[in-house]
Formats: structure tokens, C-alpha cells, sequence
């Protein structure tokens, strides 16, 4: 059944960035990357790289935030109930629990919001490296789903 998952998986990724390199503005320039479903725009107000997450049908948006070190690049995505990270390093791209000593959401909040399940099918998105714009195109198509059912409204 992993087996399986992962082709599907895979096969998914494969989709995904098919269809983003269609968008070639996109892919072309972060500041105002967007599709019909969402919104990505830079967030000139942080010192470090920063963007916005907006979805078309959300008046709440979420924050994306760059942290570089070592080689690893950390895109953490927050909004006030809701936090993860996805971490671009030599093993590919994927998401994880932001570390306790950084995380500004309680558990016991978080731990109400998201899906574990997804969030451990998230865990390699990518074995590849790739740019910043994929990777946040990826973070804005693949974050929803780790937002149990229950809570979908903060997508709305």
C-alpha cells in the first residue's frame, strides 16, 4: 500500500509541476505568482524573505517565511491557529512540525487542525531540488490538505 501511495504520489508531483511550468509568469516572478485558486505575493514588511498565501474563496491568509541555514531552506507557513514547515534540503522537499522551541501555535490547538495522516504523506514531496517559486507553489497546492475537514474553514 506505501508503494502505491508514493507512485501516486509521485505521479501527483510530476502533475503538479507540469502544470506550473504552463505558467510560465508564475514560475517567472514570486512577488505576484497566483493561479484561480490562490494568491502568492511578497510581504515587504518582514526583514528575511517573506510572502503571502491567499486562497480565492479565504478572506484569512497565511504567512510565508524563509529562514535559510546550511545548506537547508525552511519556508514556515502560519496563520493564527495553524503552523507547519517544509524543508528543502539534500533530501528533497517536504513537510514537517515546525520545532517546539519555534512554534508559536499551543499543540493543543494544532493538534485539533491537522491531519497527521497528510501530513506524513507530505513528508517528501519532491526528491529533487528545486527553485523558490516551485516550492512555494507547491507549499500553496499541498497545505490545504493538511487542514483536518473539521477546520476547512480557515481556507474560507
Amino acid at each position: 500500500m506505501k508503494t502505491v501511495n508514493r507512485i501516486l504520489g509521485r505521479v501527483s508531483v510530476v502533475f503538479v509541476l507540469l502544470m506550473l511550468m504552463g505558467y510560465g509568469s508564475v514560475l517567472g516572478n514570486v512577488s505576484t505568482a497566483s493561479n484561480e485558486t490562490f494568491s502568492i505575493t511578497t510581504d515587504n514588511t518582514l526583514n528575511s524573505s517573506g510572502w503571502n498565501l491567499k486562497y480565492s474563496a479565504s478572506e484569512n491568509g497565511f504567512k510565508i517565511t524563509l529562514v535559510e541555514n546550511n545548506g537547508e531552506k525552511e519556508f514556515t507557513v502560519r496563520s493564527k491557529f495553524f503552523e507547519v514547515a517544509y524543508v528543502l534540503n539534500k533530501n528533497g522537499f517536504g513537510a514537517r512540525m515546525i520545532r517546539p522551541g519555534k512554534a508559536q501555535v499551543p499543540v493543543k490547538i494544532l493538534n485539533q487542525i491537522m491531519n497527521t495522516v497528510a501530513l506524513e504523506q507530505q513528508k517528501v514531496i519532491s526528491d529533487n531540488t528545486i527553485s523558490n517559486e516551485t516550492a512555494l507553489n507547491l507549499i500553496a497546492s499541498y497545505m490545504p490538505d493538511l487542514i483536518n475537514d473539521n477546520y476547512k474553514q480557515l481556507l474560507q
